[in-house]
């Protein structure tokens, strides 16, 4: 554990917290992009900045739920679930403070999740999207803490709710699960092929492909803070893209990616649905429902397709 992360990691959350937690994930998808497009130059930042203490979802954007949904507790907020609005403007520093302190869990859990629990039990501290989890269980906390919902949320009487889309909504959502995860997953197989070539920059880019979609589709987020109906994907096209790298590596195939990453854009974007109406309907907090989703097709991609995948092929 670094101590100076750890410390660093309560200035992550409640910088968070001021400036809003969207707004703090767009930061995160730029710092992304721009790193890895920097290379060896960059790579530093992807550690301490995009996913360390600044800017890493499980410390920012986590910090900055939290602190939502303590202002709606103490009646400064209108709405718990609320995570675009930068809450330096309610003037409470208490709301700042909640913002620090879930920063610094967010950095224990991701170090429990990562390198006490995956080193030690599962072999790998990569055998998820540790930061991912990490997001979902502080939201958790924060939900059973600061709001009397449940973790599911109380469906008001005579209500009939559903945990998936319904008619032309489902096939929306099917639809732009598979287009997106075509997308990306092609991307991956063209960088793959220029990397069969000999390309050495191919390669390079070949390898960073899932946090490359990952931070184009958070940094287009900043479309949504402006009130356009921007359909956040990165829960689609990490997963899928993580998908393709696997898949292409273990088969030199094309198609093969393309089909995979198309199959796991498809589960993306039925299980954020899912997630989101599960618990974030009828709630005063807000559980990420691209969090949940990657986590858990991160956990394939990282745990199990790679054994699978050879008798399969």
């Amino acid at each position: 554990m670094d101590l100076t992360l750890l410390i660093a990691a309560f200035g992550g959350g409640l910088f968070a917290a001021a400036i809003g937690g969207v707004p703090s994930f767009i930061f995160t998808g730029l710092t992304v992009v721009a790193a890895i497009l920097a290379g060896d130059f960059g790579a530093p930042a992807i550690g301490i900045v995009s996913f360390g203490s600044w800017f890493s979802p499980c410390i920012a954007f986590a910090g900055a739920v939290a602190a939502a949904g303590y202002a709606k507790k103490i009646g400064k907020l209108e709405v718990g679930g609320d995570i675009i609005t930068p809450l330096a403007g309610l003037k409470d520093a208490s709301v700042l403070l909640v913002g620090g302190i879930f920063g610094i869990i967010g950095y224990l859990l991701n170090f429990t999740i990562g390198t006490l629990i995956g080193a030690n039990v599962f072999g790998s501290a990569a055998w998820t999207d540790t930061v991912a989890l990490s997001v979902v269980i502080s939201a958790i906390l924060v939900r059973l803490l600061f709001t009397n919902s449940g973790l599911t949320g109380k469906t008001p009487a005579g209500v009939t709710r559903h945990y998936l889309p319904q008619g032309s909504d489902m096939i929306f959502t099917l639809v732009i699960g598979a287009g997106f995860g075509i997308l990306v997953g092609g991307i991956v197989a063209a960088f793959g092929n220029m990397a069969l070539a000999g390309s050495e920059e191919a390669a390079y880019i070949f390898s960073q492909m899932g946090g490359f979609a990952f931070g184009i589709a958070a940094f287009g987020l900043i479309f949504a803070c402006m009130g356009l109906p921007f359909y956040g994907c990165h829960h689609i096209v990490l997963p899928a893209a993580s998908t393709a790298i696997v898949v292409f590596s273990g088969t030199l195939s094309p198609l093969a990616a393309i089909i995979a990453a198309a199959i796991t854009g498809v589960l993306g974007a039925l299980i954020g649905e899912f997630a989101g109406l599960t618990f974030n309907s009828y709630a005063d907090s807000h559980i990420d429902p691209p969090a949940c989703t990657i986590w858990v097709l991160q956990l394939i991609n990282f745990s199990v397709l790679p054994l699978i995948l050879p008798s399969i092929m």
